[in-house]
């Protein structure tokens, strides 16, 4: 075995430790169980896939490495369809399981069956408990090479492209609704799962490339294999690390009581009482300056005004127009234009003061309501940041 086998060797056995010890973490969690279970289950998965690499140096008998290979196609099946899975319980509000769960299991399932029925002919052929000629034999591994091919090939590698898309409309649709729950979404909006799933899309078409390729070009390699196995240790890495930190990003802070539906629970909200409440909106932000709070939420919002954040959300939308995050912000934006006009304080202190937790979340909010940055505002006013040279707009 050359030098790069065993670079190879090495970073597989790397990439199979990580998630292992990440599936560990997870499953001594105490809170949150069925998230961390489901992480448990892709990173076991995402482990698997790196057995038959990783133990080539060891394993050498036909049976072992045929069972290993079924392993791997199974794992290979099931880690895309679990960190679906695990996305949608990360962003869903109850943490509950999508309705139909079955469909996900369809590939799966009949990649078990599959690899199961393989390893099982393949051991009852090995202990000669039925007579077989070596051409049956030699027919047999055709029959179970064209089955790995066009699962692997074809059916594996779509499945990947479909949840790679159906991760990222997940996430497109829990961005759009931290908007309705909280002022300021920079800190939960899994970014590091945009990564992930962006750089796992970008390999994804890179194989694709490939595969067409090697149709193309009688002597073309691939892809190199190194190149997968970093990838592949690097994103594992990013996994254990973030998702070990990840917490629900759709529930009320653990010390926010919710507020309970009774003030109209028997009726629906009539023109007075969306009046009534619309007015306290306004009150808690023009009055009670509650937008100061740079980690305002709805739940927050309820609180302050007895309201029930179904209600508000219904007001909101219906008769102020706006969803939470923009409605806050609008409120932000207003008295941070007053002080850019005003005072010549730095652009970072007068976002801090206006309720937002970052400069840049400023800037982006800023520039979609006014049109313009802040320091171009601040010019537009006749009057000049003291630190602008030392800001980048």
């Amino acid at each position: 075995m050359d030098l790069s086998q065993h670079m190879l060797v090495l970073i597989s056995t790397m990439a199979m430790t990580v998630p292992l010890f990440g599936a560990l973490c997870c499953l001594l969690q105490d809170r949150h169980k069925t998230l961390f279970r489901v992480l448990a289950a892709f990173f076991l998965a995402a482990a698997v896939t790196e057995l038959p690499t990783a133990l080539q140096m060891v394993v050498t008998g036909a049976s072992f490495v045929t069972l290993l290979e079924a392993l791997w196609l199974l794992a290979m099946a099931c880690v895309t369809p679990l960190i679906w899975l695990y996305v949608w319980i990360l962003t869903s509000e109850d943490e509950g399981l999508p309705e139909k769960l079955y469909r996900h299991l369809v590939l799966p399932g009949f990649t078990l069956l599959t690899s199961g029925s393989i390893v099982l002919y393949l051991v009852l052929a090995d202990l000669r408990l039925f007579s077989v000629s070596q051409e049956t034999l030699l027919q047999a591994a055709d029959a179970i090479n064209w089955v790995f091919w066009a699962l692997v090939t074809v059916v594996i590698k779509l499945q990947w492209g479909v949840y790679i898309l159906l991760v990222y409309r997940r996430l497109v649709s829990y961005r759009i609704r931290l908007k309705d729950l909280f002022a300021s979404t920079e800190s939960k909006e899994l970014r590091w799962i945009a990564f992930v799933v962006g750089i796992s899309g970008f390999y994804w078409i890179l194989s694709l490339i490939s595969s067409l390729l090697s149709y193309m070009i009688p002597d073309y390699s691939g892809l190199p294999r190194l190149a997968y196995f970093l990838l592949n240790l690097t994103l594992q890495t990013i996994m254990a690390v973030w998702g070990l930190r990840q917490r629900p990003g759709l529930r009320p802070q653990e010390n926010v009581a919710r507020v309970p539906e009774q003030r109209y629970a028997n009726s629906a909200l009539t023109e007075d009482a969306t009046d009534r409440i619309a007015a306290k909106l306004r009150k808690a932000m023009t009055a009670d300056k509650l937008y100061l709070n740079p980690n305002l939420s709805l739940w927050i919002l309820a609180r302050h005004t007895g309201v029930s954040e179904n209600y508000i959300s219904q007001v909101l939308n219906e008769v102020i127009g706006q969803n939470f995050f923009d409605f806050v912000n609008s409120h932000r934006i207003e008295a941070a234009k007053s002080n850019l006009r005003d005072s010549d304080d730095t652009i970072l202190a007068i976002a801090l003061d206006a309720g937002f937790n970052s400069r840049s979340s400023f800037y982006s909010a800023f520039k979609k309501v006014t049109g313009q940055t802040p320091t171009a505002y601040r010019k537009a006013q006749g009057t000049v940041d003291k630190f602008s040279t030392n800001l980048s707009v």
